[in-house]
């Protein structure tokens, strides 16, 4: 039995494994008026239901140890449990898993990140519904003690019509529709509808007592709810279903229908009785939620498009399409600060284009474009590794940074831009070093350290460039610095 004061609306449950979540979330229920417990994984939450069975549940998906589908199922499968509704909350944004989790036994999904207020309408409808089930609940138990009663004493026929009268009266007054069926005739049909029922569908009693229940479908059967009842009935156990179903008028309507075997006293099963409410509000909200919420995620993933194009272009030079100055000296301090860490090489190359100016002057500025594209373009087809960056540090300047790579890989690499471009044979008839346009370049390498400034490696990686024109250009000058 739920234990909590009468000033309290009701004994909820609350499973997070993120501390910080959990106390937002209980917090704000207990400042509504709710009892409060809360679980940090399936474990703790199996202990405290057992401890005290509470009227509602929220439960994070994904928790440690026992996940929110095993608990699921754990208090799916045990008879004290099986009736406390679960709000499942977490980050999946797939329709075909939230569905998942509405058939393992979920009565709704929030989807991070929600909304304070989002929540306390979903457990107060949740609360509705419980309410409702536990009275209706109640009226079908007395129904079922009544009906064995009744094949116990083998009362008249007279009786019967007195019985089934009272019991009539008893559920008339639910807005859900009640149903029995004669579970010991073929095709199992009914003997019971109520009023709710009636009003519900537009069908009169007398238009189907003796009518198997599939007239609500038509022709519209294949359901999965619909399969799932018939193998309940079949296996002769309880079910929980949401089914779309027809009235009178042909106008379609949502059925959450909930079927319970009744057995005499030697076990032999007699009836069914099913309880039907019309959720097609219920329905129409979640879709049309699920509209705004697609809409949302429609909206965030352009969003996040957008912000990734607007951060591409805000690191790219916009000529030659690799890394501007701003994304290298960015990701510069970055890898200089993990490598210190690591203590591993990080290695530098600085390349010129040989007398670019000359180049220019002689082919124009259009041509000039052109051969600085190519030349980037070159270089970067000579890095293969995500971690290593090419970038454009000045008009005709390229930097390549290379994180963990000794001196003698560095030199390779450089080695290979060199020839690479000089392979190009792009024309310069103005260029004292070759006919075709050539780079000089510059290779330093240090395992960076607290002690030393990041500015002294891009100081040795230009003393070496310089060291490279000043020996005839089109060369690699290497300079290692010794920083231990």
């Amino acid at each position: 039995m739920n234990q909590y004061s009468s000033s309290e609306k009701a004994n909820i449950l609350v499973i997070d494994d993120s501390p910080d979540e959990l106390r937002l979330l209980s917090n704000f229920l207990k400042d509504q008026g709710y009892y409060i417990r809360q679980a940090l994984d399936g474990e703790m939450a199996l202990l405290a239901i057992q401890t005290i069975l509470p009227d509602l549940i929220l439960l994070e998906t994904s928790l440690p140890r026992l996940n929110g589908d095993e608990l699921c199922r754990l208090l799916k499968n045990d008879e004290k449990t099986q009736a406390i509704p679960l709000i499942f909350f977490g980050t999946l944004d797939d329709v075909a898993e939230r569905i998942r989790l509405f058939k393992l036994g979920g009565s709704d999904y929030l989807l991070k990140p929600y909304s304070l207020e989002e929540i306390l309408v979903r457990v107060e409808e949740q609360l509705r519904i419980k309410k409702r089930w536990d009275c209706l609940n109640q009226k079908i138990h007395q129904l079922q003690e009544q009906i064995k009663t009744q094949k116990i004493t083998n009362t008249t026929p007279q009786q019967d019509s007195q019985e089934l009268e009272l019991l009539k009266n008893a559920i008339a007054a639910t807005h859900n529709g009640i149903v029995i069926t004669d579970a010991s005739q073929p095709h199992h049909p009914l003997i019971y509808v109520n009023r709710g029922f009636e009003e519900m569908t537009g069908y009169t009693s007398a238009e189907i007592i003796g009518r198997n229940c599939r007239f609500l479908q038509g022709n519209d059967r294949e359901q999965e709810g619909i399969e799932i009842m018939r193998i309940a009935i079949q296996d002769q156990k309880e079910c929980c279903v949401i089914v779309r179903n027809y009235r009178k008028n042909g106008s379609l309507f949502w059925n959450e229908i909930s079927i319970s075997p009744i057995f005499d006293q030697q076990g032999n099963l007699t009836y069914f009785i099913g309880v039907l409410t019309d959720v097609s509000e219920r329905k129409r909200a979640d879709e049309e939620l699920e509209r705004v919420q697609s809409s949302v995620r429609q909206m965030n993933r352009e969003l996040y498009r957008l912000n990734n194009e607007l951060h591409r272009l805000a690191n790219l030079d916009g000529l030659t399409g690799v890394a501007n100055r701003r994304c290298f000296d960015e990701y510069f301090d970055q890898e200089w600060n993990r490598l210190i860490q690591e203590q591993l090489p990080l290695s530098l190359i600085v390349a010129d284009i040989d007398f670019f100016k000359l180049f220019n002057d002689t082919y124009l500025h259009l041509k000039g474009d052109d051969c600085l594209k190519t030349v980037a373009q070159t270089i970067n087809s000579c890095v293969h590794r995500s971690t290593d960056l090419v970038a454009r540090s000045g008009g005709e300047e390229f930097a390549i940074l290379l994180p963990n790579t000794p001196i003698e890989g560095a030199i390779k690499v450089a080695e290979m831009i060199r020839k690479k471009i000089h392979q190009l044979q792009i024309p310069h008839q103005k260029s004292s070093v070759s006919e075709y346009v050539t780079l000089s370049l510059g290779v330093a390498t240090l395992i960076p350290t607290e002690n030393v400034a990041l500015t002294s490696l891009m100081a040795a990686a230009d003393q070496a460039l310089y060291l490279a024109k000043k020996q005839g250009r089109n060369c690699v000058i290497a300079s290692q610095i010794n920083n231990h």
